[in-house]
């Protein structure tokens, strides 16, 4: 119970750290915020944060592809597995806009950190990191599976090949939606439904190839 009890209070101070270091980032830019800044939002000492992290880059590559998995694993888990690919993978986009809507700020991060990758000043082993956690989400990406049914079941028709096709749909939808998100005009935000049915539309009438 002791032992337990300490882990949920580690848990908690990680998690804690984690989100004043994505508020602060998101609001100062990725080279402003120091490690008494995240301390000072998170209320916690900097013996705390160096029992989580080594440095503010570890934190700022922990916050990225934690919120990367984030999205990832709530849109998979709405796929409907009862129905054809088109079906699941319409399921799956209209998730996708869910969840930009809900949290809008994961989208903006991730676009921030994204725009930020190659200049920032990462060292070689995190960048390792960082480059081995997106080959792994490329090769088994997580919208193969619901491609792989659409293409058996023939609901979806694309000639592409199913990796291709799901690299070319997240790059779209991500870029829509953080184009959308990020528009300070209150018809875009949070995004617009018009829009984002557009969005899915145009997706699925790509991949089924449907005129």
């Amino acid at each position: 119970m002791n032992e337990n009890w300490h882990q949920q209070i580690r848990n908690k101070h990680r998690d804690d750290l984690i989100a004043a270091g994505k508020e602060l980032f998101l609001k100062h830019g990725l080279l402003q915020v120091k490690i008494k800044d995240v301390c000072t939002r998170a209320e916690l000492s900097r013996v705390t944060f160096y029992k989580h992290f080594q440095s503010m880059d570890e934190l700022l590559l922990t916050i990225q592809m934690q919120l990367v998995v984030n999205l990832t694993d709530h849109v998979s888990l709405s796929s409907n597995k009862g129905f054809n690919g088109r079906e699941q993978l319409k399921s799956m986009l209209h998730a996708w806009i869910s969840f930009a809507r809900n949290h809008p700020d994961h989208i903006r991060f991730i676009q921030l950190f994204d725009i930020n990758y190659e200049v920032y000043d990462f060292t070689p082993e995190l960048r390792k990191t960082y480059d081995q956690f997106n080959q792994i989400g490329k090769e088994n990406h997580f919208l193969l599976d619901v491609l792989n049914v659409g293409i058996a079941d023939k609901s979806i028709k694309n000639t592409t090949s199913p990796l291709q096709l799901a690299q070319f749909i997240f790059t779209v939808m991500m870029g829509a939606l953080q184009k959308i998100v990020t528009r300070r005009s209150d018809d875009l935000s949070p995004p617009n439904e018009k829009m984002t049915e557009q969005l899915v539309d145009m997706l699925l009438r790509y991949a089924c190839n449907e005129d």
